[in-house]
């Protein structure tokens, strides 16, 4: 060892470890000894959960979809509505489990629940327990939509047909031309103007069946 370095001699004492000995846990014993128990009792071998034949005894799990806000009918609407009510007047909340109070309460000491929630007195449809600097930005964002889409019905309200037709022509160069990038090879995307997007896509697909 003496005549090695530093680093080999630290990897030569890792060689020469004797190989570690692993023991079974109290509990892994306990539980060893029960399925052992079982198995003599009932004169047959516990099955392994990865066996065909077992897996194929238990049906697929079901996926179920989590409905949101804009996926609501009125029915289930006038339903959280009742409970909200209910909630209102008994100045209280019915929560699912202990985890989603505990998520409540842990956004009430962060200063996430707006006054009027805390107070019983949210609007009839509003979501409890909703960060309001979430809900400021989605605000936000939607109005900025409403406002542009309002501007652009005004605008076109003002153009006259040839003009309606030469925005509809520019609206398809410009998917053609969006088209086209998720297409044609890096190095050219985003280089072509509208006009000849459609062309080199064309041209680029019949390149494609050709070979």
């Amino acid at each position: 060892m003496e005549d090695l370095l530093p680093e080999q001699q630290f990897e030569e004492k890792q060689r020469r470890m004797p190989p570690a000995k692993f023991e079974d846990s109290e509990e892994v014993k306990a539980t060893t000894n029960s399925i052992k128990i079982a198995e003599e009792l009932v004169g047959n071998k516990m099955a392994s959960p990865s066996d065909p034949v077992q897996v194929k005894k238990y049906t697929p799990t079901a996926m179920y979809h989590l409905h949101t806000a804009d996926e609501e009918d009125e029915d289930t609407k006038e339903t959280r509505r009742s409970v909200k009510t209910v909630e209102q007047n008994l100045k209280t909340r019915f929560w699912i489990n202990a985890k989603e109070k505990k998520d409540y309460d842990t956004k009430v000491m962060e200063g996430k629940i707006s006054d009027n929630e805390l107070e019983f007195k949210e609007g009839k449809d509003e979501d409890i327990g909703s960060d309001q600097a979430v809900v400021a930005a989605d605000e936000a964002t939607a109005k900025v939509a409403a406002e542009a889409k309002a501007e652009a019905k005004l605008a076109e309200s003002k153009m006259s047909e040839d003009e309606k037709k030469a925005a509809e022509v520019t609206a398809v160069s410009k998917d053609q031309a969006e088209q086209a990038d998720s297409t044609l090879p890096p190095e050219l995307a985003g280089d072509l103007p509208p006009e000849l997007a459609g062309p080199a896509l064309a041209q680029r697909k019949t390149f494609n069946i050709r070979i």
